[in-house]
């Protein structure tokens, strides 16, 4: 596997990348979202020596489908081509998922170009709902995964730990099935 780094980034040197591989022949302000100046959006690069061979960003978003959760959107996820097919994407990925699992998200999802899919669900992803089209674009599928379980397995420990922090009492026994009688 190559020696690659990966590291939060400004936007700026992740441009050159979504132009290249997300959005070519388009204008370059075609490769900028809205989102990517939210205040809890994370930009993230994956480098090998000093270039720059990939790009990820991620930021709380809602999801309609996901509006009782707190959800996080993966966005602008690419790898320039030369270096795809290395783990590098995955790596990315999940830097991405870490960061959601940090700051507590229920649900981390994406809006996958269907050529992708299969990428996402080795990460975890399930593909939610039918083929959709983003003009100019491509045929996409909204993808996402649970993370919920990360942090209530966190919760529930805490939990645990205070129920039976200081606890002098005996513990209760556990009764044997009258199979083993």
């Amino acid at each position: 596997m190559i020696e690659t780094v990966i590291e939060q980034s400004p936007l700026e040197p992740l441009i050159a990348i979504r132009s290249q591989v997300l959005r070519p022949n388009q204008p370059l302000s075609n490769c900028y979202y809205p989102e990517d100046v939210f205040k809890h959006t994370k930009h993230f690069a994956a480098f090998i020596e000093s270039k720059t061979v990939g790009a990820a960003s991620i930021y709380k978003e809602q999801h309609p489908d996901f509006a009782l959760k707190q959800s996080w959107r993966v966005r602008g996820m690419a790898v320039l081509p030369e270096f795809q097919g290395k783990g590098i994407g995955m790596q990315l990925l999940q830097t991405c998922i870490n960061h959601a699992i940090d700051e507590k998200a229920d649900v981390i999802w994406c809006n996958a170009r269907t050529n992708a899919a299969k990428f996402y669900k080795k990460a975890g992803f399930k593909v939610v709902g039918k083929e959709f089209e983003i003009e100019n674009i491509g045929a996409h599928y909204l993808m996402a995964k649970n993370l919920g379980i990360h942090h209530s397995e966190s919760k529930f420990i805490k939990i645990a730990k205070q129920i039976f922090a200081n606890h002098d009492e005996e513990p209760i026994p556990v009764p044997q099935s009258r199979n083993s009688i």
